[in-house]
C-alpha cells in the first residue's frame, strides 16, 4: 500500500526563512519510517513550478495536493501562518485526514494554559483541535498513524466550493502538464482516488 502525505509547513522563501522550522530530509524520513513497510510519496508545495507568476495556479497547485494525499501531516513546531490554515480548512473539506505534529508545551498545545481567565489542562489550540485528525508530539508518530487514516480517506469526490474548484481546475489545466515532480508523484499513484483528472 502506497501513502501520499502533503507536507503542509513552512517553506523557505528567502534567506530571512533560514531560522525557520521546515520540512527536510529529517521529517521526511522520520515520517517514512513510522509507516514502514508502507511506501510514502511526500507531496511538496517548496517544489518549484513553471510559471511563479501564476498565483492561482500556485495556489491550486496545493489544493490539488492535498486532494490528492492520503493525509496532510502540519508540521505546527511553531508558529505558523494564514497558508496553513487554509490548507487545514481545505483538506476538512476535501475529506483528507490531517495529522498535527505539535510538542507538547509548543505553540499550539500546552499541558496547562491560562486562557480567557481560567487554567485549561491538555490545551491544544482550538482550530488545530476542530480540525485534526490527530494531534501528535513527532514525525515518526505521525507516520505511525498513516495506515490507520488512509482508510478515513474519503472516497468520492466531495462538494467543492467554488474558489477551491477555480484553484484546483486551473492548475490540473494550466500548470500540472508541466509540473515534473507532479507528474511523477501522480504516475507513484496511479490507480488511487483522485489520482487521475477529477
Amino acid at each position: 500500500m502506497t501513502i501520499s502525505v502533503y507536507c503542509s509547513g513552512s517553506i523557505m522563501k528567502g534567506a530571512g526563512d533560514e531560522k525557520k522550522l521546515c520540512w527536510s530530509d529529517i521529517e521526511r524520513l522520520e515520517v517514512a519510517k513510522g509507516a514502514a513497510p508502507r511506501e510514502v510519496v511526500f507531496l511538496n508545495p517548496d517544489d518549484p513550478i513553471t510559471d511563479p507568476s501564476n498565483t492561482l495556479g500556485q495556489f491550486g497547485r496545493d489544493m490539488y495536493q492535498v486532494m490528492v494525499a492520503t493525509a496532510v501531516i502540519v508540521d505546527a513546531r511553531e508558529r505558523r501562518g494564514i497558508g496553513i490554515g487554509v490548507e487545514m480548512t481545505a483538506a476538512t473539506l476535501l475529506g483528507t485526514p490531517i495529522i498535527v505534529v505539535a510538542p507538547r508545551n509548543s505553540k499550539y498545545r500546552a499541558d496547562e494554559l491560562e486562557y480567557r481567565g481560567v487554567v485549561v489542562r491538555d490545551y491544544v489550540h482550538p482550530h488545530v483541535a476542530a480540525l485534526a485528525s490527530a494531534v501528535v508530539d513527532d514525525f515518526l508518530t505521525a507516520g505511525e498513524l498513516l495506515p490507520e487514516l488512509a482508510s478515513r480517506k474519503a472516497r468520492e469526490a466531495p462538494h467543492m466550493p467554488g474558489w477551491l474548484d477555480e484553484a484546483i481546475t486551473e492548475y490540473r489545466d494550466n500548470v500540472l502538464p508541466g509540473d515534473p515532480p507532479m507528474l511523477a508523484a501522480l504516475e507513484r499513484l496511479r490507480g488511487r482516488p483522485y489520482a487521475e483528472s477529477r
